[in-house]
């Protein structure tokens, strides 16, 4: 092999292990991304929420934290309502940009007989429905990025 083959293989080699470098990186950077931009799955916790025979008893249930919810202070319970207030943390999904509609769509897709009777910028409505039952589920906006959900029966 003459010199200056052999200087241009060195001289490929430093190159390609470059770009395997910044593929790799690359690749890493949109996988972080993507997992950061992943919608929470609220419906395992709004499904307990709801089914609740007794609101009283979430605050003892991990089942019942809802995502972005840091602490059972966040949410009073009685016999008959559930009130939970937290910031929103989740990032927009690429469909839906606004933490509230994002959370209504999760409660209608959550529910097999849910009716979506309300549905304003700050406010939505849902009556969620079960052979013994009717469940009334409000989510709204407390301020920017800061959801509010109230669950009665």
């Amino acid at each position: 092999m003459s010199f200056d083959r052999r200087s241009q293989a060195l001289a490929q080699r430093p190159a390609l292990a470059f770009g395997a470098a910044l593929l790799l990186s690359g690749t890493a950077y949109a996988a972080q991304i993507s997992q950061v931009a992943e919608p929470a799955d609220v419906c395992p916790a709004l499904k307990h929420i709801v089914d609740a025979p007794d609101f009283k008893q979430l605050h003892t249930q991990s089942a019942a934290q809802l995502p972005g919810v840091s602490a059972a202070d966040d949410c009073r319970a009685n016999a008959h309502s559930y009130d939970c207030h937290w910031r929103a943390h989740w990032q927009a999904d690429g469909v839906v940009n606004d933490p509230l509609e994002e959370f209504g769509a999760d409660i209608a897709a959550c529910f097999p007989n849910v009716v979506h009777d309300v549905n304003t910028p700050t406010r939505q409505h849902f009556i969620v429905t079960s052979a013994d039952r009717r469940v009334n589920v409000t989510a709204s906006v407390q301020g920017q990025n800061e959801l509010r959900l109230r669950v009665t029966r």
